[in-house]
């Protein structure tokens, strides 16, 4: 027995309305398809980090399906909750026996966000399966072992390695071994809890190397008898405990013509309260600097410190928030330099909230400095000149003053 519709005229009888024996033509409309070109473009609006908008245009259909996968994959969003899942989706065996179609489309693996979820094989066993597609790698804080260090030797297209959330110690020898051959990589992060053998101290970089973050424990020789490639320009020193500032003073003057980016943050106890107020001596080119107020002080912006013409533009003043740093460095000493067109690229001033600018004593000051900027901005048609107060770096979280990137 057929059933059919409510409604819907039965196509092996005359219907009713129609006194022809030939069935009437559908009036069904059919299914919508799209051109894959132009679904591609579509996606293509969508952040690549927007996971749950791809997962759901994977659901439409198979035509969308197909061309969501690669945008879904591309930079996948790895939690606690789906790590395991992820792991047997891109590597579905212990080895390459069976593939997985999936592998080839990853560009980046952020694993900030695993602590004990992890182990070192598994992590390894990933960057094995991504090898071919693999750009972007951010360690996790645990589970990165030797092997997963020496699965990074073969990952020929990465870009950027961040082992900064690594507590795992991980020799220095190892380390450069297992990247210098690295024919793409432009960004590196030490791990916080690198060491150095003494018996060696010179290492083959990366041959493009750009930007790179110095951490760990790490002594004074490293700095002193490194040699930094001639194509880096964005330097970023931090929680090296046991280096002092004449050995950071001996690299910075021996990269002073190439570097344009420059950070200095805490924590490094050997430091002295004004151990940097000449760093704008030190290094002429620079365009960005980040520098705790731990390590200068108002005379950073003195007459001999602040050479005319300086191409600064960009200044970032972070804090530990140890007592006696809070009031080393306040808007006036800024607005001088720049009203003295000692720093009259300067565009955009960073604090620390830690510093107090918003305090009613400082307030004036920081609204007058945000007032000069952008006033100097307008004047050469710019945009996106002013203050910024932030949280310090370690809460994560930004706030802005006024007048920047309105």
């Amino acid at each position: 027995m057929r059933i059919f519709e409510l409604g819907t005229p039965n196509p092996q009888e005359p219907s009713i309305l129609n006194t022809s024996t030939t069935p009437p033509a559908s009036t069904k409309s059919p299914p919508l398809s799209l051109p894959g070109e132009l679904i591609c473009l579509v996606l293509d609006f969508l952040s690549p980090r927007d996971q749950e908008t791809l997962a759901a245009v994977c659901k439409v259909n198979r035509q969308w399906y197909f061309a969501a996968i690669p945008y879904l994959y591309r930079y996948p969003k790895i939690t606690s909750l789906n790590y395991t899942k992820f792991i047997t989706t891109i590597c579905p065996s212990g080895t390459h026996v069976k593939p997985s179609r999936f592998a080839g489309l990853v560009k980046r693996i952020n694993l900030s966000r695993i602590v004990h979820d992890s182990s070192p094989s598994s992590n390894a066993r990933l960057l094995h399966r991504t090898q071919g597609s693999l750009e972007e790698f951010v360690a996790p804080q645990a589970s990165f072992g030797y092997a997963a260090l020496v699965a990074v030797r073969n990952c020929k297209q990465l870009r950027l390695l961040d082992l900064s959330l690594v507590s795992q110690p991980i020799k220095l020898e190892s380390l450069f071994q297992n990247i210098q051959d690295l024919p793409h990589l432009v960004t590196l992060y030490f791990p916080r809890s690198s060491t150095l053998d003494n018996s060696k101290s010179t290492f083959n970089w990366p041959p493009r190397l750009e930007r790179f973050s110095l951490a760990g424990r790490i002594g004074d020789s490293f700095l002193i008898n490194t040699c930094l490639p001639s194509t880096l320009h964005e330097l970023q020193i931090a929680h090296c405990p046991f280096v002092k500032d004449t050995s950071i003073k001996y690299l910075l003057n021996r990269s002073s013509h190439q570097l344009t980016v420059l950070s200095i943050n805490y924590h490094i106890p050997c430091l002295g309260f004004n151990a940097f107020d000449r760093v704008l001596n030190i290094c002429p080119h620079l365009e960005k600097l980040t520098i705790a107020v731990d390590y200068v002080s108002a005379h950073l912006f003195d007459e001999e410190n602040t050479p005319s013409g300086h191409p600064l533009r960009w200044l970032d003043l972070e804090s530990s928030g140890n007592p006696g740093v809070e009031k080393k460095i306040t808007p006036d000493d800024v607005f001088i330099a720049i009203a003295e067109e000692r720093l009259s690229e300067l565009r955009v001033v960073r604090a620390s909230k830690r510093l107090g600018w918003e305090e009613r004593n400082s307030r004036r000051m920081m609204m007058d400095l945000n007032e000069l900027l952008e006033t100097r901005a307008e004047h050469l048609g710019e945009t996106g000149a002013g203050v910024w107060i932030f949280e310090s770096e370690y809460s994560g979280k930004g706030e802005a003053f006024r007048g920047f990137l309105r």
